[in-house]
């Protein structure tokens, strides 16, 4: 069964335990759903702390990670409720569902580990052990692959995820927070973050066949997350130190434009038609509407407290 939110968003604020709904069409926030007992709510005291969230095959069904609470939560667009919780390691961080095997794969910072589990039956299949602090996880477009940048470790794990065994871990440059991949799948953007300013952050592209490294190219002071632009060329990488979108020529190796938007930018997204990018701004509170085309604002939405993560359907 389909359902329809064309021209909506949902926000995951990890500081509320809420989602936002947001209507495209009047860039506003419509309604939200809470994820916790309306005592958690009033007091401003998440107990579940929402990182990360994807929407599953049929849209009906949003899966999200609860930091604070080493769990996964189904919520049910359609009552706007949460319908299950199912238990992972510590500090679940991202989530990605596998088509190809029915499966959800769940990164667990503080377990050093990623979680298996059957979207069929929600059951627990496997906990692998991977880096330390894994955050981010990514499919290959075959489905026949997951990468885990691991923080701690300063490396990428790939796991097939026909066996759930563990392929190869390789070392990139240090802090490897997000990742990305083009569309064809044979280029890894990997995100350093950098945790002091002076050092700053930068891009490593990696060959997806072999996971060589092929550039590294130095960009901002404390680079969170990217998504890459409609033709391939660009990347757009929020930097919540200098509170802006970084705009990188991946070709010409350059940064070629700044766009200031909130306070504290982490997550980013675009609409699934390439018209606007979408920021989270964790310290106001907002979320950043971009023109893609010109790169203009066209406004800051307020949403719940800290904006996590950003889902288009």
């Amino acid at each position: 069964m389909k359902t329809n939110f064309e021209n909506m968003v949902f926000v995951a604020n990890m500081g509320e335990d809420t989602i936002s709904v947001l209507n495209l069409i009047k860039l506003e926030e419509i309604y939200k759903i809470e994820l916790e007992d309306i005592f958690f709510y009033k007091i401003k005291k998440p107990a579940l702390g929402p990182h990360h969230a994807v929407i599953d095959y049929n849209k009906r069904y949003l899966y999200i990670t609860n930091s604070h609470n080493a769990s996964i939560s189904i919520v049910d667009l359609i009552q706007n409720k949460i319908i299950d919780n199912i238990c992972v390691g510590s500090c679940p961080s991202h989530i990605v569902i596998c088509k190809k095997n029915k499966t959800i794969y769940v990164s667990n910072t503080d377990s050093n580990s990623i979680s298996v589990i059957s979207l069929e039956s929600r059951g627990l299949l496997a906990q692998i052990p991977v880096g330390r602090m894994p955050h981010d996880v990514k499919l290959s477009k075959d489905n026949q692959k997951l990468y885990v940048t691991n923080i701690g470790s300063d490396t990428i794990t790939v796991i097939n995820t026909a066996t759930n065994d563990i392929e190869k871990s390789v070392y990139v440059h240090p802090n490897p927070y997000h990742i990305t991949l083009n569309k064809e799948g044979n280029f890894i953007f990997v995100v350093n973050t950098s945790f002091s300013s002076r050092q700053g952050g930068s891009i490593t592209i990696l060959d997806s066949k072999n996971l060589k490294i092929m550039d590294r190219i130095r960009v901002g002071k404390m680079p969170v997350e990217a998504v890459i632009g409609k033709n391939e060329n660009i990347l757009y990488i929020t930097d919540a130190e200098l509170n802006a979108v970084n705009i990188l020529d991946i070709k010409e190796k350059k940064l070629i434009d700044r766009v200031y938007v909130g306070r504290m930018p982490g997550c980013i997204e675009k609409d699934k038609k390439n018209q606007y990018l979408f920021v989270g701004n964790m310290q106001d509170n907002t979320l950043t509407v971009m023109n893609l085309k010109n790169l203009s604002i066209l406004k800051n939405i307020p949403v719940g407290i800290e904006p996590s993560t950003i889902v288009c359907v």
